[in-house]
Formats: C-alpha cells, sequence, structure tokens
C-alpha cells in the first residue's frame, strides 16, 4: 500500500510517529505543504523563511537517505493539496502527527 506522510513542523525522520505508521504500511510519500495563511496569524519572516528551506533540504536528505523525497507545495489550502497528492499517487493512507497551535488554544481556553 502507499501511504502519504505529512510533514508540517515536526521536519525529522527520527523519533516521528507519522513517518513510522507510514513506513510499517508500506511505500512512503513524504510531502509538506507550506501554508503561510494558515499558520495562527503569524506570517513567518524572513529569517524563519531561511530556517525552514534549510530544514526542509535537510528533512529531504535524510528521507533519500531512507529511499524516498520529500514532495514540497506551496498553497492556500493544506487539505486540498493533501488531497491533490493522495489522488495523484493512489495513496491508500494519510498519515501525520498532531500539532498544536498555542494562540489557537490560549484565545479557546480564555474565551
Amino acid at each position: 500500500m502507499t501511504s502519504v506522510v505529512w510533514f508540517r513542523r515536526d521536519l525529522r525522520v527520527e523519533d516521528n510517529p507519522a513517518l513510522v505508521a507510514g513506513v510499517r504500511s508500506g511505500k512512503v510519500i513524504a510531502v509538506f505543504v507550506w501554508t503561510p495563511e494558515e499558520e495562527c496569524h503569524y506570517y513567518p519572516g524572513r529569517v524563519s523563511r531561511w530556517w525552514l528551506k534549510q530544514n526542509l533540504s535537510l528533512l529531504d536528505s535524510s528521507l533519500q537517505n531512507l529511499g524516498t523525497s520529500l514532495i514540497r507545495k506551496r498553497s492556500t489550502d493544506s487539505v486540498l493539496s493533501l488531497l491533490d497528492v493522495v489522488k495523484s499517487t493512489g495513496a491508500t493512507h494519510l498519515f501525520f502527527n498532531h500539532l498544536y497551535c498555542i494562540a489557537l488554544l490560549f484565545h479557546t481556553f480564555l474565551n
């Protein structure tokens, strides 16, 4: 089976539950979708974008050592982009790790 593993802020191959689940199910398609509009009201600055670019390159190198590569997409809607990858690859599973937005959590608990 083919699985899509969606990387978000956890740009690592070691100790990555989503990647482990993907590998256990078969072939892995690794995807990073950059959607700054969905970043909890914070558009990343120049240094943050540089850091992201460097770390995505390192992640891609690590994934290539494991036999796959990283698909990078820029989008305004991460869900639509992921559905596009799932459809185009014929993937049967989608794995990702939990992501907690601190600003959103504070807003939820304070209101």
